[in-house]
């Protein structure tokens, strides 16, 4: 992806002056995410965003730098209150996959769910159609979720095929449904 100039001087900016409390390595891990989702808005899509999942308030900060109006969703909304506050951006509880969407319909022109989508126990069709529904008409909705060919992901396989094991995680898995309440969301 093309990354616009104006995007890339931003983020640039922000990184020189990540304040002491940000988390530095998470922010150098997920830069390019962060500016694929501010060039991945449209010009002109309208100012009013939803970030669903802002923990730990990076990208919730860029796009408030973006200059768009944020809003935002999280499971643990008081972990970083003073960040939201700072900001102006007000974050509401949401348990995307057992409650509805605590924002009122068609409020939002554009809604960020970046890296959130594989946390979910339920499949996401249902959690989909509410997010949807915040928008408004013509509005863009962002969705990343992590890439299985990032360099990351394809050096744990080939630990994997190295060390002999298996590609089936089935104790992994058997572990990751045995979790109660919102232990299960810290797992992907």
């Amino acid at each position: 992806m093309d990354i616009p100039t104006t995007v890339r001087s931003l983020v640039d900016q922000f990184a020189a002056n990540l304040p002491a409390e940000a988390k530095r390595d998470y922010f150098r891990l997920h830069r390019y995410r962060f500016e694929a989702l501010l060039a991945a808005a449209p010009p002109g899509a309208g100012t009013r965003a939803l970030e669903i999942g802002v923990n730990p308030g990076l990208c919730t900060e860029l796009l408030v730098r973006s200059g768009y109006t944020v809003s935002g969703t999280d499971l643990f909304p008081e972990h970083r209150a003073d960040l939201w506050q700072r900001l102006g951006v007000e974050v509401r509880r949401w348990n995307i996959d057992h409650e509805e969407c605590p924002y009122p319909q068609s409020s939002f022109d554009l809604i960020f769910f970046s890296e959130v989508i594989e946390h979910l126990a339920n499949p996401p069709i249902d959690a989909l159609a509410d997010i949807g529904s915040r928008l408004v008409p013509g509005g863009y909705l962002i969705l990343t979720t992590p890439n299985q060919f990032y360099l990351k992901s394809r050096l744990r396989t080939l630990a994997d095929i190295l060390l002999w094991r298996p590609f089936e995680h089935t104790a992994e898995f058997k572990r990751w449904a045995g979790l109660k309440s919102e232990a299960r969301y810290y797992t992907h």
